[in-house]
């Protein structure tokens, strides 16, 4: 029989994911299902752990049971394999679950991890790292880093309004990020703009707790969508754009400009913060392709 294995992040959700973790294991025990897990450590022991036991026995699935920074490290291993990747979500943001309607009912998961309905999505490549979402160049990026560091995510966490988090990163960015001079080349198409706020390649359509940058991505039709943000003032950033994203609305403006494409290449006038699935991953110049299929996600709705 298969193994399982699971990544639990006892610090996701202010300590839901421990909480999560216990339930799943009273299930598996019950039903006798062979399992191993790592509870704990860092992302760089987590990987090793993933890559032993895959060299070592099958590996049906690997369970992550945290938030979206925690995915994006064990993405990397199961990228183009057989081994396919659960998430139980226990986040702040939890963009992935939200986006392919995944539950955090610890029974629901456990039948539908042991059912092992799978469906292969896209993924993106950003430079030498994998993410499942969306790539971002600029002021998301930005607000990536400021959400990640924020000493008050812990406590709107613990109180269950860890959207907010994002909420507060973003309007602080928005007022303090500075744009930069940018040229992006889509499929060969360039493209330069002097006054850039942000890009973002989206093979889903939203991130940071659910903004939606990039209305009509989807995470099976073998493209990006791509998102420019440029040649428009800061209060109108702020006062108009960030309240269109918070609602979910394409937003059909001037300085706002749409486009798709299988591979991306950008080039600023200054290094400039790049991440994916709200994780920073270094500053540009970056490239971002397409990879069709290359994840097996199982799905728990």
């Amino acid at each position: 029989m298969s193994m399982y294995l699971f990544i639990v992040n006892p610090t996701s959700g202010n300590g839901r994911a421990h909480s999560l973790w216990t339930k799943v294991e009273q299930q598996l025990q019950k039903k006798r299902i062979p399992y191993d897990v790592l509870v704990g450590g860092s992302e760089a022991s987590a990987r090793e752990f993933v890559r032993q036991k895959m060299q070592e026995e099958k590996v049906r699935a690997v369970t992550v049971i945290g938030g979206d920074g925690t995915v994006n490290g064990i993405l990397q291993d199961v990228i183009h394999g057989d081994t396919a990747l659960a998430v139980l979500p226990a986040g702040s943001g939890n963009d992935i679950a939200r986006i392919f309607g995944l539950t955090n009912h610890p029974g629901q998961f456990v039948k539908k991890l042991l059912s092992g309905e799978t469906k292969a999505v896209d993924v993106l490549k950003i430079n030498t790292s994998y993410g499942l979402t969306v790539a971002g160049a600029g002021l998301d990026a930005d607000i990536a880093q400021r959400v990640n560091r924020a000493f008050y995510k812990k406590w709107l966490n613990k109180i269950g309004a860890g959207t907010f988090t994002y909420v507060i990163g973003t309007v602080l960015s928005a007022l303090l990020f500075k744009p930069f001079k940018c040229t992006i080349t889509i499929d060969g198409d360039r493209y330069v703009a002097d006054t850039t706020w942000l890009l973002a390649c989206g093979n889903t359509s939203s991130y940071g707790g659910g903004l939606v940058i990039c209305p009509y991505a989807h995470p099976v039709d073998g493209v990006m969508d791509v998102t420019m943000l440029h040649t428009v003032k800061r209060g109108r950033v702020l006062f108009q754009l960030f309240p269109m994203l918070m609602r979910g609305e394409p937003i059909i403006t001037h300085g706002v400009t749409y486009k798709k494409g299988k591979k991306v290449t950008v080039d600023t006038n200054r290094p400039i913060s790049v991440m994916v699935d709200g994780e920073p991953i270094g500053t540009t110049p970056v490239e971002i392709t397409v990879h069709e299929k290359a994840l097996q996600l199982i799905l728990t709705k």
